[in-house]
């Protein structure tokens, strides 16, 4: 199976266990999951960050846990989209 990218040129597409693959083998929807959850973490450490500089009293260290734990989330999935974007060129 052969689909047309953005550029137009001809990018190869099998199916695999887990439906569409693109080229570099991983599944389609990993990559649609990945954008979704990077920008809900986004807004997850926004709002951690926010509710820190407001101060909520005894939950400043959840605050700050979450920020750094949604942080970390966020800093992962967005490396794996970077990957993925800069090993399709």
């Amino acid at each position: 199976m052969s689909t047309t990218d953005r550029a137009g040129h001809r990018a190869r597409a099998a199916i695999g266990q887990d439906g569409l693959v693109d080229d570099s083998g991983m599944p389609r929807f990993r990559r649609v999951w990945s954008t979704i959850q990077v920008g809900v973490l986004a807004a997850a450490v926004v709002f951690c960050v926010v509710m820190l500089v407001i101060g909520q009293g005894k939950l400043d260290r959840v605050y700050a846990v979450a920020a750094v734990f949604f942080g970390l989330a966020l800093v992962g999935h967005a490396t794996y989209l970077w990957l993925l974007a800069r090993s399709r060129r």
